[in-house]
């Protein structure tokens, strides 16, 4: 069958968020003999991003970078042209099947259908943009943008012909917002134990770390609507108990110079760690140089059915986790097996859970350990992308 698989995000290399996913999706497609064509935006040649998923064709689409400081602004030039790109390519191509990663290419395949009225559509939904992206949409011309985008995101969810989400919480969330149950099914987000693995990191913790007892780790893109600022509020708990903890952002986003004056106004620079971006085959030197793994989240609607790449990376490289008590992350957690949880927005309850595993030896490798073997059984990046086409391949036979 021919496929064509549309993310309205930097695919080659691979630059985080839904990525990882759409990536192991399209080798997955590949591997069954399917005929894919490939929709994103890549920082490499064609050829060779075509060379190394091995799909058939790329289409490549207006990029912008999640770290910049004025990503909203270039997203509402960017994504309505990407959306119209997609939807011709969709007319042109007629493939059998269209995967978008999250809604606004959704939104293009939608639009693409109507055109070559062939396609049927998967939403592959990971993420409620316009509910996570809220921050951003203080300035009045922002506010208007989002109340359209939420429009526009609605409708992809309840036209698509079939969802393809990461948690049953997110599941019923969808159901909430006029998805019928019977058009979802499910498939966790994971991790490439290829790439995330026990490696040696001993020289990058002498290096930034050096005299100290734990290292606390948290990576990824360090955006305000996580509430990064949670984990300055619990060092500032921890410190006086435990003054040789260091803590290591590994990342970059548009919190981190509000970060970094916040750990200066408290006098804690001795004590933290901005690496900046790091690429993705980096990070597990960094997470096998930490002692524990942070993964923060707000009590928000976005954030209640996120499943985050953190924990799986974490516990593929046998560093246990501490994770705020929601429903997506409860449903791949066991509370005291591989992860502790904490209260969302309460820094002294998320001081309280990493004072635990700072002083408890035992339980801090037993949390790490059951953590590694739970992602080798479920959650590992080859058998959930095999699931995910197994659903496609039904839906395409059903339709």
């Amino acid at each position: 069958m021919r496929v064509l698989v549309s993310i309205f995000e930097k695919l080659v290399p691979i630059s985080g968020g839904g990525t990882p996913r759409v990536s192991s999706l399209i080798k997955a497609f590949v591997a069954r003999g399917h005929e894919v064509h490939v929709a994103s935006s890549i920082a490499v040649p064609k050829r060779e991003a075509i060379d190394l998923l091995g799909c058939q064709d790329w289409l490549p689409l207006q990029g912008v970078s999640r770290l910049g400081r004025w990503k909203m602004p270039k997203y509402t030039v960017a994504f309505p042209s990407n959306m119209l790109r997609v939807a011709e390519h969709v007319r042109k191509l007629r493939p059998d099947l269209v995967v978008s990663h999250n809604s606004i290419a959704g939104y293009g395949a939608l639009l693409g259908k109507k055109l070559s009225r062939q396609s049927l559509t998967v939403l592959d939904l990971t993420d409620l943009l316009f509910e996570y992206l809220e921050d951003y949409s203080k300035k009045g011309w922002l506010r208007a943008v989002m109340s359209g985008g939420r429009l526009l995101e609605n409708k992809t969810i309840v036209d698509s012909d079939r969802i393809i989400t990461i948690s049953e919480a997110m599941k019923e969330i969808l159901v909430q917002h006029g998805a019928q149950g019977a058009r979802i099914d499910v498939v966790s987000d994971g991790v490439d134990v290829s790439v995330f693995r026990p490696v040696d990191g001993q020289e990058l913790r002498r290096e930034y770390a050096r005299g100290a007892s734990r290292v606390i780790i948290f990576h990824g893109v360090i955006d305000p609507q996580d509430d990064p600022g949670l984990l300055v509020d619990a060092a500032r708990l921890i410190l006086p108990k435990h003054p040789d903890t260091h803590f290591w952002l590994v990342g970059e986003g548009s919190a981190v110079p509000g970060l970094k004056r916040e750990v200066s106004d408290h006098s804690l620079e001795d004590n933290f760690y901005f690496s900046g971006w790091v690429e993705q085959n980096e990070i597990p030197s960094y997470i096998c140089a930490s002692d524990v793994g942070l993964v923060v989240l707000p009590d928000v609607l976005s954030a209640r059915g996120r499943v985050t790449l953190k924990e799986f990376e974490y516990w593929a490289c046998m560093v246990p986790a501490i994770l705020p008590r929601l429903p997506a992350l409860q449903e791949v957690a066991e509370e005291g097996v591989t992860a502790l949880f904490y209260e969302p927005g309460d820094e002294a309850d998320l001081a309280a859970k990493i004072r635990v595993l700072l002083e408890d030896d035992e339980l801090r490798t037993k949390l790490g350990k059951n953590g590694y073997a739970a992602v080798r059984e479920r959650f590992e990046w080859g058998m959930l992308a095999s699931r995910f086409v197994d659903l496609c391949e039904k839906y395409a036979g059903r339709s």
